[in-house]
This record gives C-alpha cells, structure tokens and sequence, in this order.
C-alpha cells in the first residue's frame, strides 16, 4: 500500500509539469494580446495617413468624405473584433494565473519552510492576484488591460465618424460635430467597458476561489 507521504512526493512531478504548461499558456496570450493590439494600432495609423492625404489632395471635399465613411466603419469593426478578443485574452490569463497560484499553495503544503521564498502569490482569491500583477487596491484590473486600450481607441474612431457624418451629411457647424463625436465616444467606451466588466465578472463568478488570502473558502 502506497504511503501518504510517497503519494503526495510522486505528485510533485506531475504539478511542476503542470505549472509550466499554464507558465507556457500564459506566454502565449501575451503574446497573442501583444499581437492583435500592434496589428490594430498598426492599421489605424495606415488609415490616418490615408485619410491625411486623401483630405490634403481633395480639400476635405466629397472624396474625401465619402473614402471616411468607407473606411471609418471597417476600421471599427476590426477594433470591435480586436477588442472581443483581447478581453477574452485577459480572461483566459486571469484563469491561468489562478492554477499557477493553486499549485504554488499545493508547494507550500508539501515544505511550508519554502512559503517566505516565494514572490508570488500562493492564494487565487482577486486581491491576491491583484497584488501580483501589480495593480494593487485597483477594484477593476479591465482597467489596466489591453482590451481597455483598444476599445478606448475604437470608440474615438466611433466618435470621429458621427462627427463627418455629421459635419457634412447634415450639414451641422463644426461645434455641432465635435459635440455629437464626443457624445459617441462617450457612449461607445460606455459600450466597450461593460462588455469588458461583464465578461470579467462573469468568468470569475464561475471560478471557486479554494486558498483565498483571508484563509477561508
């Protein structure tokens, strides 16, 4: 018959490999984040070039407007996916951060002596993983993401299309345009943040926090 104590060593192993493969998963929705959002910032700058020029070869007339309302909307859609993604990135990190913390608490289970050795956290409650990301006391870690980011700039390109379509399909005057482009940024972010809060809420809600920091489950 096994003993206990050659059953929890032969587990050591098996929880190493285990944490290095959360280890390697979280690499990769970094870098995956990392990624998409270059790819975004990347293709809003090309379009802002775009739009400079084809505004400085045509005045801001017609072409002008039209190519904006052409490319505007699909340069929101490529944000919103971007966005969706990122946000769901975050997520799969935040799951991923909350095994490895499970496993460091199995570690100091095993040999308590090693617990003031280790630098992060061995609870996988939010405030102890709060702690180890380095947001503190901040009550939405959304906003330190980089879905926040993303959806922060998808809004302004929002903003910026009411505003031509404004500005020129009405026609308004330009404090007309500037003060509905910043009523649809606002009400885009708005948007954005409680997708990206309810997604959150909603992934953490489903996780049984097992080693809260308070030391009850």
């Amino acid at each position: 018959m096994i003993h206990r104590d050659e059953q929890q060593t032969s587990l050591v192993p098996i929880m190493t490999t285990e944490y290095f493969v959360l280890q390697t998963a979280r690499t990769g929705t970094i870098q995956e984040a990392s990624q998409r959002a270059s790819l975004f910032l990347a293709a809003v700058s090309s379009a802002t070039i775009a739009l400079a020029f084809v505004a400085q070869v045509t005045q801001m007339g017609r072409p002008f407007v039209l190519f904006s309302l052409i490319l505007l909307p699909c340069l929101f859609f490529v944000g919103a996916i971007t966005f969706a993604r990122t946000a769901e990135v975050a997520i799969e990190d935040m799951i991923l951060a909350r095994g490895m913390a499970r496993i460091r608490h199995f570690y100091i289970e095993r040999e308590p002596m090693i617990a003031r050795y280790l630098v992060h956290s061995t609870h996988d409650d939010r405030f102890a993983l709060s702690t180890e990301t380095g947001t503190g006391s901040v009550p939405w870690p959304c906003f330190t993401s980089t879905a926040f980011i993303v959806g922060t700039l998808n809004s302004a390109i929002a903003g910026v299309f009411a505003g031509v379509v404004v500005a020129f399909g009405i026609p308004a005057t330009a404090v007309a345009a500037v003060a509905v482009g910043v009523l649809f940024l606002a009400v885009s972010a708005r948007g954005h943040w409680r997708y990206q809060t309810s997604r959150w809420n909603e992934a953490e809600g489903q996780l049984k926090i097992l080693f809260p920091k308070g030391g009850r489950a």
